[in-house]
């Protein structure tokens, strides 16, 4: 339920926008760890799927919609019905395919319908929105919110130049956007030289720094317990990836708040170096 205390004259949340320019490289699952531990500090988190096929947070919460993100084409639908409350600090919208939803078919209405849900966003001390690699998402997120962006890469090639591209497309919209890079599924050394490489790209061409946040190892035990049927929150114990970016959200996400709940965790342990922007172009 909505805290009837927070309206629009509240302070802008800060929001996140969570995406890569390549399917398949675990944007849902970053959102997902991201907003928990933003919510474990104490701060209220709305999380959204605004992925347009099949949706895939519901799943990570076991949850049911009975309205989701892109119902709120039909007018009818109040924006406060497609919220779930998933504990006292966080909640979902969940997106897709879920419930009866039918994935926008022009831009107009994708547009429409997140400037909806965007009324909910001043009673959330911060956004998290999954967009996935859809582009035309990605843009109509950035250019409505105005967020922080996060990327999500593998080490591979073609995740690093799709993801190159999308830097390239979204600082033609928002040249003054942060732009924050994550590694996934990939031990330091190895995501190290994939952000180096992007990093030094888009310096090299395009004139644009971006911030390396860390990298997220590849957790075999957390995959198998959601795979399993685990939702994502009784399969954090002990896992390596969910350190890694509770590491991450203390840049991402400052806490607004002047005492944050202390975590059980090096802040360290998991960074990337400072400075990745070390390769030469010719």
């Amino acid at each position: 339920m909505i805290d009837a205390r927070f309206d629009a004259r509240s302070p802008r949340p800060k929001t996140l926008l969570v995406a890569s320019g390549k399917g398949g490289v675990g944007t849902s699952v970053i959102a997902a760890l991201t907003a928990i531990a933003a919510a474990e500090r104490g701060d209220r988190v709305l999380l959204v799927d605004a992925t347009e096929a099949g949706g895939t947070l519901h799943h990570l919460f076991g949850v049911r919609p009975t309205n989701s993100l892109w119902m709120l084409t039909d007018t009818r639908i109040d924006p406060t019905d497609t919220v779930i409350a998933i504990d006292a600090h966080l909640s979902l919208v969940a997106g897709g395919t879920s419930a009866t939803a039918v994935a926008p078919l022009v831009d107009a209405d994708r547009r429409a319908t997140l400037t909806r849900l965007g009324e909910l966003y001043s009673q959330f001390d911060f956004v998290v929105v999954d967009a996935g690699s859809r582009l035309d998402t990605i843009t109509a997120v950035s250019e409505l919110a105005e967020p922080a962006v996060l990327l999500v890469t593998s080490a591979d090639r073609l995740a690093l130049a799709a993801n190159y591209a999308l830097v390239k497309s979204v600082s033609t919209r928002r040249r003054d956007a942060r732009i924050s890079v994550i590694a996934n599924r990939h031990g330091e050394s190895l995501a190290g030289e994939a952000c180096d490489f992007l990093v030094g790209a888009c310096s090299h061409f395009l004139n644009r720094s971006i911030e390396v946040v860390g990298a997220v190892p590849d957790d075999a035990c957390l995959q198998a317990a959601v795979g399993a049927g685990m939702t994502v929150r009784d399969a954090l114990d002990g896992s390596p990836a969910v350190e890694a970016i509770r590491a991450a959200v203390t840049t991402l996400l400052p806490s607004p708040r002047s005492a944050p709940r202390p975590m059980a965790f090096s802040a360290s342990s998991h960074s990337l170096p400072a400075s990745l922007s070390s390769r030469r172009w010719s």
